[in-house]
């Protein structure tokens, strides 16, 4: 069956045209080459366009949570708050931003501003925890 399978994708492949890989929003990024200083001085709509970057308001309202970023082979969202003011908004995007797209020399976050990333390593109590809540055992 495999050699069937096989023999039929190479008689395909002659006729057919490749097709061509569409490139992600990472791929996108990479090939531009995003330096600190294009992350700060291009206008935050032109900086989204480029990028693919999907920005969108949080639900949470919390005075506390600055917002957060997600990112996907293909695509990058960064979600804040509402209600913010122009300049927290502003630089909370652009520092998500850089922060998707790996620009090399993007400064920490200032006192008191925290990131959590939630991509490393996992906690085993948390996910003793889950594994119970998802089979019905609660405590």
């Amino acid at each position: 069956m495999t050699t069937a399978i096989s023999q039929h994708v190479a008689a395909l492949s002659g006729t057919l045209p490749a097709i061509p890989k569409q490139p992600t929003a990472l791929d996108k990024s990479r090939a531009a080459e995003l330096s600190v200083a294009q992350l700060m001085d291009t206008p935050l709509e032109q900086l989204v366009a480029e990028l693919h970057v999907t920005l969108d308001e949080s639900s949470i309202t919390d005075p506390t949570f600055t917002g957060y970023m997600y990112a996907t082979r293909d695509n990058v969202v960064v979600s804040l708050p509402p209600n913010r003011s122009e300049l927290e908004h502003d630089c909370m995007a652009r520092y998500f931003i850089g922060r998707a797209f790996d620009v090399e020399g993007l400064p920490p976050l200032p006192e008191p501003f925290a990131v959590t990333d939630l991509t490393g390593d996992s906690d085993p109590d948390m996910d003793e925890a889950l594994r119970r809540v998802r089979q019905g055992g609660g405590r």
